[in-house]
């Protein structure tokens, strides 16, 4: 009974478990890698706490617009507008006081030798008629001196001759003389009177020939004198029928007629300005210069001029001396005439003033003027800090870095403004 009763009751071994016993290798693993985390977080926690006590402010990046510094070449240029005008552009004046008559209107198109207007000027008619009468007066007197000095030179050839004829006389009379006293057929006394006629007769025929020498060289200037004003008198009257054809007023080139500045029929003063032509197959471009860009320009310039998205070659031709609103004009001439060009056309033109090769560049931005050209903020590693550069060329969409950056330093190039004077500033998302 005993050992089915000890059958009966169930043995506890069947409850208990066996427990392992578990390594602590792992836990110390886990717990250093934690330790580890935890310094890392600490140490980067530090990091960033020391740089944000040391940073002036904080930037949101999100305003700022940055570049890189690359190298390469850059073009020192200028941009400025201008408008189209005609490199010929004549206009027309009254030579005289008088009535205007208009054959064309304003936008005519015109050739060269039309006739576009012309002057009545009685005045001017007028004194032509009396200058011609003046000229031909002049011509009569030339003609009538002309006359005389013939007839003088006639008479003092005809003395001069009877003079040579007189002493040739007084010779032979001489020469009879000498032979008769040898043959003391006449007394002495008369071969010293025939002495006397022979000296008189050579005084006589000398003086015969210097007076008709001299009065060669009054006559002829006398005439030269008379011809003189003759020759005067032809160039006035040769100028005022020049000036009376001028009144009927022709065009010099082909093209179109611009302003008119007077009325059909209207009495018009000396000098005043009629109307204007247009050549149009041959434009040029004035450009509106800022004054402080001026001295940086000089004729022979390239340039180019944009006209309907497309860039035509271009020669800067002339520079203004004078300042109107802060600004000089130049004269801009194109290479090669652009096609449907139109007057008084605003176009825009790019003058080139130098080119470099190979150098430190980078976008031009607002920091140029912001930073006075001396400070500029570079970015690295979440932080803009500031620097001291120097910049040389300056273009229209970049600038030249001469110190102060390397190649691939990433700057701010916008405004510099919200900065203020910081050494570093941080700048966030």
């Amino acid at each position: 009974m005993l050992k089915e009763s000890d059958a009966m009751i169930r043995n506890t071994s069947r409850q208990d478990k066996v427990i392992a016993h578990r390594s602590t290798s792992k836990k110390w693993l886990i717990a250093g890698i934690t330790s580890v985390g935890m310094l890392s977080a600490v140490a980067l926690s530090l990091d960033s706490f020391s740089q944000l006590l040391s940073a002036e402010q904080v930037i949101s990046s999100q305003q700022l617009k940055t570049a890189k510094v690359v190298r390469g070449d850059i073009l020192q240029d200028i941009r400025v507008e201008g408008r189209t005008l005609a490199a010929v552009s004549p206009s027309l004046y009254a030579i005289a006081p008088g009535t205007v008559t208009l054959h064309v209107k304003a936008g005519d198109a015109i050739s060269a030798g039309q006739t576009l207007a012309s002057l009545d000027s009685p005045e001017l008619r007028n004194q032509l008629l009396q200058e011609e009468a003046t000229l031909q007066r002049l011509e009569m007197d030339v003609k009538r001196q002309q006359i005389t000095i013939k007839q003088q030179q006639l008479d003092n050839t005809q003395a001069m001759e009877l003079a040579k004829v007189e002493l040739e006389a007084a010779q032979s009379e001489m020469a009879r003389a000498q032979a008769s006293i040898e043959k003391q057929i006449i007394s002495k006394l008369e071969l010293e009177q025939t002495m006397v006629e022979l000296k008189r007769a050579e005084l006589k025929e000398r003086h015969a020939i210097d007076s008709l020498k001299l009065s060669q060289e009054q006559l002829s200037f006398e005439l030269q004198s008379t011809q003189l004003d003759l020759d005067r008198q032809r160039h006035l009257v040769s100028d005022l029928q020049r000036k009376v054809d001028a009144l009927k007023l022709t065009s010099p080139l082909n093209g179109i007629v611009g302003n008119i500045n007077v009325q059909q029929k209207q009495h018009v003063q000396r000098d005043a300005e009629l109307m204007s032509l247009v050549d149009l197959r041959e434009l040029e471009v004035e450009a509106y210069i800022p004054e402080n860009l001026a001295d940086d320009l000089g004729i022979g310039l390239a340039a180019k001029i944009q006209i309907n998205n497309q860039y035509f070659p271009a020669t800067l031709m002339a520079i203004s001396p004078e300042v109107e609103n802060g600004r000089v004009s130049g004269r801009i001439r194109f290479e090669q005439q652009p096609e449907n060009l139109r007057q008084n056309q605003r176009v825009n033109a790019q003058i080139i003033i130098s080119q470099k090769q190979d150098v430190l560049k980078v976008e031009r931005g607002a920091f140029v003027e912001t930073g006075s050209a001396r400070t500029a903020y570079r970015v690295a590693n979440g932080n803009a800090y500031r620097t001291s550069i120097q910049l040389g060329v300056k273009s229209i969409k970049e600038v030249e870095v001469k110190d102060g950056l390397q190649v691939g330093d990433t700057i701010v190039i916008s405004s510099l403004s919200p900065f203020g004077q910081a050494q570093q500033v941080i700048l966030s998302e």
